[in-house]
Formats: C-alpha cells, structure tokens, sequence
C-alpha cells in the first residue's frame, strides 16, 4: 500500500496572508497604537494631509471600522501563518489506513478508515449552481464511522463526494492511492448536487482533468504581463517620487497600473495552474 499525505495548497493561504496585512495594519494604526502611545501620529492621517484629503476622524468616527479591521485582518493573518508554518494535513494515507480530517471540520479530529472498508474510490467532477470543483467519490463497507454530514463533502447515496479543490493532490492520484488499483482509477464521477435528488453518472476518464497546453499557454503570458505591469508601476511611481510633482494624484496612475497587474498575474497563474 502506497502511501500519502495530501495537505491544503499554500498559494491560496499564502494569498489570504498578504490581503490580510493592510487590514491589520489600517486597524492597528486607526485604534490600537494611538491608544498605546499617546505621541503616535496616525499614519493615514499623514497621508491624508498628503493628498490634501480630510482626516478619517474630521468624516465620522472610525474606531468601530477599525475594530472590525484589526479583528478581522489579525485573525486571518494568525490563521494563515500557521497553516504555512504548521499545515493540517487533509487526507493522510498509511499502512494504518486512511485518515479523512478534512471531515471534522477546522477543529475536527482525524477519522481512520482500514483500507480494507474502502470499496471503490474515482475522481469526480461535482456541479453545484454554475460552478464546478473536482472531487473524489468514495464508497466504503461501514459508512456508520463517518459523519453524516461531512465538512467539505456530502453524501450522494453511499458514495462520499470529498471536495479537493486547494489540496495538493490531483483528485486521479488521491483514487488510485485510496484503491492502490491504478486501472481503477480510469473511470469517474459525474455529480449534479443541483438537481433533486443529486445525480450521479459513470464515465469513462477522469473528468476532473481539465489539461490544455493552448489554455496554459494564454495564462502563463497572462501572468507575465502581470508581472511587467507591476514592475512598471513600481519604476513609474519612483520617477514621480524622484520628480517632486505638486500634486500626489500622479500617484493614482501607477496605483491603478499595479493593481490591474496584480489581478492579472493572480488569475492568470490560478488559470495556469487548472489548464495544466
């Protein structure tokens, strides 16, 4: 029996970190370091003088929008430096069995499974609305030990459809490992949570399997162009800087040009990454 350890993808967490930094630091600068040091100027009220805007406090009072903030950008920053510092494993495999932790949910324990109670398991492609994410169907002897309304997956029949959507393993390698049977695996799931009751069909390949070297190829040149649009905001700020212009509006234009660069490099390595 092969085994396996499958843990939740660091680009997106790495993400959540970096878009939780400016929130934290806004709430840190608007409550918590006035309160601590009386001398401290706010930051964005330096900045506000800058552009020639109103101070944050001369509009309302900002001390609950900071809160939120601080609350809010704090703790998604804690939780995401310790996935990256410490990652939970979702789905390990063992000559023990298979330990589903996904299952629990966030706080949840770990739910070992003999490999012996594990019948069959395939990819599966699982519709919900308009959207679609890939998965692995899983039927088992004794489904009794599991819970019957799993975190992250649901329950079609007696098959268990875990979503893997983020995880590090391909849907196609998390089957053939569960079945240790690679000609197994040339089979899947096609699941449609939207209909009443939910539908499943058998098909014949792997439906998560979405691999397009033209598609790649468009959102890797995506993605550099990203990356050139976001080098050339940062040299077009430094030579506003350097030139001393009057007004700071210069500044909008290589903002707005970093951030169209920003989007595009995200979603074109998130298109890179599925095409490939």
């Amino acid at each position: 029996m092969n085994s396996l350890s499958v843990l939740r993808s660091p680009g997106r967490i790495w993400l959540t970190a970096v878009i939780s930094v400016p929130f934290f630091m806004v709430g840190l600068d608007l409550l918590l370091l006035p309160r601590l040091f009386p001398q401290y100027v706010r930051r964005l009220d330096l900045l506000a003088d800058r552009m020639g805007l109103n101070r944050i406090a001369a509009t309302g009072p900002e001390e609950p929008w900071a809160l939120i903030f601080l609350l809010v950008g704090g703790g998604l920053l804690i939780w995401a430096l310790k996935e990256l510092l410490f990652p939970r494993e979702m789905l390990g495999v063992d000559e023990h069995g298979v330990a589903f932790t996904s299952l629990l949910g966030p706080s949840g324990g770990r739910i070992v499974v003999p490999h012996t109670e594990i019948i069959e398991a395939a990819p599966a492609l699982i519709t919900e609305g308009t959207d679609e994410a890939p998965g692995v169907g899983v039927r088992f002897a004794d489904a009794s030990r599991l819970p019957s309304v799993p975190w992250g997956a649901v329950w079609v029949g007696s098959t268990l459809f875990i979503r893997t959507a983020g995880w590090t393993v391909k849907p196609h390698e998390i089957a053939r490992v569960l079945t240790d049977d690679v000609d197994d695996a040339d089979r899947g799931y096609l699941v449609d949570l939207e209909t009443s009751p939910p539908t499943v069909d058998r098909v014949e390949g792997d439906p998560t399997d979405r691999s397009d070297p033209a598609l790649a190829y468009i959102a890797r040149s995506r993605a550099y162009i990203g990356g050139v649009l976001m080098l050339a905001a940062a040299i077009l700020a430094l030579f506003i800087w350097i030139a001393g212009t009057d007004t700071n509006a210069f500044y909008l234009l290589p903002v707005a040009l970093g951030a169209a660069g920003g989007v595009l490099l995200l979603t074109g390595a998130r298109a890179y990454r599925e095409a490939t």
